[in-house]
């Protein structure tokens, strides 16, 4: 901590929009997730142009590489879903945690090849899903079945974390929901993502 970020790796976020029937049976739409992802794509983009963060795009990776950063986004996932668990319930020490640094969480040292690759330090690994209801109304309920149990609050949501590629320590998170957001819009993608980046951040570096 403390050490500023010289740039962090934009590990492509893993986006998924789903449709919800009136029946209550669950369908991710590509079309739709492809464009949510390219909408939180550009909101981060600006985000680091806005000097809050150094991004970068990651290397060409082979098919393995591809696999083990794949992997390790999946297993980002699960750690991030005990954060926030943790973090609902932690008051001002979680808050404080949040943004100073949660060490004791690890994805494993498995990304250190993209350091040795490009020299950064870090990477900024995202996970975001949104629901629409096939009916046009808001899906309020289904949030925790697409990520987790226990994280609903929105139709909308997205959780962020700041690791450290040769440890897998992560060094910083947020998370973010919208009841009303829509990520296939670009404004309700560009909200959430401002809203992820407004702790950022004490531990991650950036002073």
């Amino acid at each position: 901590s403390g050490r500023p970020v010289a740039t962090a790796l934009l590990i492509a976020p893993d986006v998924s929009v789903s449709e919800i029937s009136a029946g209550g049976v669950v369908e991710k739409m590509p079309e739709w997730s492809k464009q949510a992802a390219a909408n939180i794509d550009s909101a981060l983009r600006r985000i680091g142009r806005g000097g809050k963060l150094e991004l970068s795009d990651p290397p060409k990776l082979s098919d393995e590489e591809q696999h083990a950063l794949e992997q390790h986004v999946a297993l980002y996932g699960v750690v991030a879903l005990q954060v926030h668990r943790n973090s609902l319930a932690g008051g001002e020490i979680w808050a404080k945690r949040l943004t100073s640094g949660l060490t004791d969480y690890t994805v494993g040292p498995g990304l250190a090849f993209l350091a040795d690759r490009t020299g950064a330090d870090t990477a900024l690994v995202m996970i975001a899903r949104d629901a629409e209801s096939s009916g046009g109304r808001k899906a309020v309920m289904v949030l925790g079945a697409l990520f987790g149990v226990g994280l609903a609050g929105g139709n909308a949501f997205a959780v962020a974390g700041l690791i450290d590629l040769r440890s897998g320590r992560l060094l910083w998170q947020s998370y973010d929901s919208s009841i009303t957001s829509d990520l296939r819009v670009e404004a309700d993608a560009g909200k959430l993502v401002e809203g992820l980046f407004a702790s950022y951040p004490a531990a991650a570096g950036a002073k």
